[in-house]
């Protein structure tokens, strides 16, 4: 009876009380803590399981698009390049005196058996082997005649050209019936790098051939037919060949451009 009295003495205590309430409240909260933190835990998971498969269908469409190349707009006529498009002789007195300039200096300086005659045959033996390169994409074969600018130029310029085009850009050297050397002129620039080199001179000639692309047009016919009765019959190339003459150095393309006939206007 004496230890009963004691326990129930002892329960009765105010500090004993306390210290019970007390560890009741730490449970509760430590009960709560955990309750909330399995809640945030929970809530984590599901967002970041969301957000994977929403990053990998982003990644996807950001590779997607940049798989994606826009459509080139396809020329509706052959056009390699929007310029030159010479399709007359100058008649500026000035070009034209500069080109007979630089044409006697070649040849008495440079070239002894240099004629225009002969100069033309060669360019239009080269036109044809850069037509066929362009047509087939044979660039490194392009490269032994074009220089490097040209060759990647033209890759992004065959892009707007139809299969039916680039078939006109396969000719034989005889079917160009009709040329003339629009103008010619010598530069202290080296053609290769387009640097002024001390020592270095250059002579460039712009020809402008018209090729047939059939037989209907005759071998003999004139300019005036060529840009009127049969201009839907040829197509016209402006070229460029250039070479260092001091020193001496092989001929390649600089500057070409094929085209018809169809809403051209003459430039000089």
């Amino acid at each position: 009876m004496y230890f009963l009295d004691l326990k129930l003495q002892i329960k009765d205590l105010p500090w004993i009380r306390c210290r019970v309430y007390s560890n009741r409240f730490y449970l509760c909260v430590a009960a709560m803590l955990r309750h909330v933190t399995c809640r945030l835990l929970a809530t984590a998971a599901a967002r970041t399981s969301a957000a994977v498969p929403a990053a990998e269908a982003a990644g996807a469409n950001v590779g997607a698009s940049l798989d994606i190349e826009e459509p080139v707009p396809l020329n509706p006529s052959l056009c390699l390049f929007p310029s030159p498009k010479v399709v007359v002789p100058s008649f500026e007195l000035t070009r034209r005196l500069g080109t007979l300039i630089s044409q006697t200096i070649y040849q008495l300086v440079y070239e002894r058996a240099y004629t225009k005659e002969g100069l033309v045959r060669a360019a239009n033996e080269g036109i044809s082997v850069l037509g066929e390169c362009i047509a087939n994409e044979e660039w490194d074969r392009m490269s032994y005649v074009a220089s490097a600018d040209l060759v990647e130029q033209t890759k992004i310029a065959r892009r707007r050209c139809t299969e039916e085009q680039l078939a006109l850009l396969r000719f034989n050297p005889d079917d160009a019936i009709l040329s003339f050397i629009h103008s010619s002129f010598l530069s202290g620039r080296d053609f290769n790098n387009r640097k002024a080199e001390h020592g270095v001179i250059s002579i460039y000639f712009n020809i402008a051939s018209f090729i047939r692309k059939n037989d209907s047009v005759p071998w003999e016919a004139t300019l005036p037919q060529l840009l009127n009765k049969y201009k839907a019959d040829v197509i016209v190339s402006n070229v460029t060949f250039a070479r260092n003459v001091s020193p001496l150095g092989r001929w390649k393309a600089t500057g070409l451009n094929f085209f018809e006939l169809d809403d051209v206007s003459g430039r000089q």
